[in-house]
């Protein structure tokens, strides 16, 4: 029975037996989060729950998994009036992103990132929620914000925290700094790199063994993973989100940098 196929926005989802594979697929825009993104990713979670999916792989187009937020829509919804307000477009959106990522991680299902080429910012962000993240030992990873001074809006500075030491974490953060593949294994942010030649024998053997556990087992040893969190991550959040909206309100440095990077891109 050949697996069946849909596209949900930006995101093609593909159901086969026990796993469902989300694929990002924006390469003309190095597969940036947008809304339709964002509706892809909640398609995929919904699917995955209904169809009681054990596993939901998540990865991106023509060689990269995700290079941050589409910053052409960052940079036209802030200027929006009342874009920022509790309920505005820009933060209705940054929510909608948010809880999407909250839902892949507290999913029934185990959630692997095949990481490729970049996973920057948000990229990087959503592959925190994943349980399992699997990476070309020469992908280049990173938190990326401060870059173009701005901050991690969909939990990266509470995952990233929890993901790492707390040195190595806020260098990735304050620095804007990429690591490869290789050094995110190394130091906690991947379960695994291997060359880029092996990455597709490897992800799926790794995904046969989770989809070969029982449904409710992976179901079970999801909520204990998540009931021994010491600080819930919704609360971290919900501080980071607060932050995060102040600093796109009141930072001009923000539209600035977006601005200048929009212009680059599009000189010939």
């Amino acid at each position: 029975m050949s697996p069946s196929r849909e596209r949900v926005g930006d995101v093609v989802l593909e159901e086969d037996g026990r796993v469902l594979r989300a694929t990002i697929d924006r390469p003309e825009a190095r597969n940036a989060i947008s809304p339709s993104v964002v509706e892809g990713l909640e398609a995929a979670v919904r699917r995955g729950r209904g169809s009681g999916a054990r596993v939901l792989v998540l990865r991106g187009s023509a060689g990269t998994f995700c290079a941050g937020a589409d910053l052409a829509w960052v940079l036209s919804t802030i200027n929006q009036p009342g874009a920022l307000d509790d309920g505005g477009a820009f933060a209705a959106g940054i929510r909608r992103l948010n809880d999407v990522l909250l839902e892949i991680e507290a999913a029934p299902f185990a959630s692997v990132a095949v990481v490729e080429g970049f996973a920057l910012a948000g990229g990087c962000e959503l592959l925190l929620a994943c349980d399992v993240v699997v990476a070309d030992e020469n992908a280049r990873l990173g938190d990326r914000h401060l870059e173009l001074a701005l901050l991690p809006g969909a939990g990266g500075s509470v995952r990233l925290h929890k993901a790492l030491t707390p040195a190595r974490s806020r260098w990735l953060l304050l620095s804007g700094e990429m690591i490869s593949g290789r050094e995110a294994a190394e130091w906690g942010l991947a379960t695994r790199a291997v060359p880029a030649e092996q990455l597709d024998e490897v992800v799926e053997a790794m995904i046969a063994r989770l989809a070969s556990r029982s449904s409710d087992a992976i179901s079970g040893a999801k909520a204990m993973i998540n009931a021994v969190r010491d600080i819930p991550v919704p609360e971290g959040i919900e501080a980071e989100h607060r932050i995060f909206l102040e600093h796109m309100g009141k930072s001009d440095d923000v539209r600035a940098a977006l601005a200048r990077f929009l212009q680059r891109k599009e000189k010939p």
